[in-house]
């Protein structure tokens, strides 16, 4: 079927059948492109830097360098 086709049928639809409809459509373009979706990120493994012990430790002699170099210029 073409959008043409289905723009006039989708104008038909209620406000929470077209809510629905595009809760569907993002779900369905998120598993095409392997995301994962805003409401299901607390449930799966957090894979960021944030989470880092090594992240935070590269953080903090990074901060601790910068404050040398400004204090000592």
């Amino acid at each position: 079927m073409l959008l043409t086709e289905l723009i006039p049928l989708l104008k038909k639809l209620s406000h929470t059948d077209k809510l629905l409809l595009i809760h569907f459509l993002a779900a369905e373009l998120l598993k095409e492109s392997n995301l994962v979706p805003l409401d299901a990120q607390d449930k799966a493994p957090s894979l960021g830097l944030h989470d880092s012990f090594e992240a935070a430790a590269v953080l903090a002699k990074a901060l601790v360098e910068e404050k040398a170099a400004k204090h000592s210029g």
